[in-house]
């Protein structure tokens, strides 16, 4: 079970897949400049924010250890990597178009020669779960979009296939709900600090 405790997350910043709306999966994809930038966005929040992330951990893909680097300018913080926390390896469907690939990818339906759901739910288990217990928190994750989903999917839920590069998400410990974190969003905007509940892991009480 991962551990009950505090923690950020965010979804690397855009890549170049992403831009041409292919399945990246395992596949290195680099950030574009768009990408960067939506990472140096992150300061802002970052410099409001009350209680600040003391540690960041990224996965092995550039894309993510790019972001984390960008971010962690402003915090300063103590950055570590791990391959746990990587997107799901999607086998055959890597470097496919989204048309292509998306409607099995979202139906959770195992890849040929990729990772299987079950797989991955435990190997994103390992990693939360190491990070959680070995690092100062709170701890800042930065990850995949795979990622955000199969969190959900180990508690049985179906969180939106998509989701937002470079979108700080908060989660804080809850003991009522199937999925025990309340889950924030941040943004930035007209001179203010935006933070929101987010029903993405609770859609039931939207």
């Amino acid at each position: 079970m991962i551990p009950s405790k505090r923690f950020f997350m965010i979804r690397h910043g855009e890549t170049e897949a992403n831009r041409a709306m292919i399945m990246a999966g395992s596949l290195d994809s680099p950030l574009t400049d768009t990408g960067r930038t939506q990472a140096r966005a992150v300061h802002k929040i970052l410099e409001h924010l009350h209680e600040k992330p003391q540690t960041v951990i990224h996965s092995h893909l550039s894309r993510a250890r790019e972001t984390a680097s960008i971010i962690n300018e402003a915090l300063g913080a103590p950055i570590h990597e791990d391959a746990d926390l990587a997107e799901i390896h999607a086998g055959s469907w890597e470097g496919l178009s989204y048309d292509e690939c998306w409607e099995h990818l979202v139906d959770w339906k195992n890849a040929p020669d990729g990772e299987t759901t079950h797989d991955f739910c435990t190997r994103l288990a390992r990693g939360k779960t190491k990070a959680l217990n070995t690092l100062k928190g709170p701890v800042l994750i930065v990850s995949h979009g795979g990622v955000f989903r199969g969190f959900g999917k180990m508690y049985g839920l179906e969180p939106p296939a998509m989701f937002r590069n470079c979108h700080l998400h908060e989660f804080v410990p809850r003991t009522d709900s199937i999925f025990p974190w309340d889950v924030f969003h941040y943004d930035y905007e007209d001179g203010a600090l935006i933070r929101k509940r987010s029903a993405l892991y609770h859609p039931d009480e939207e």
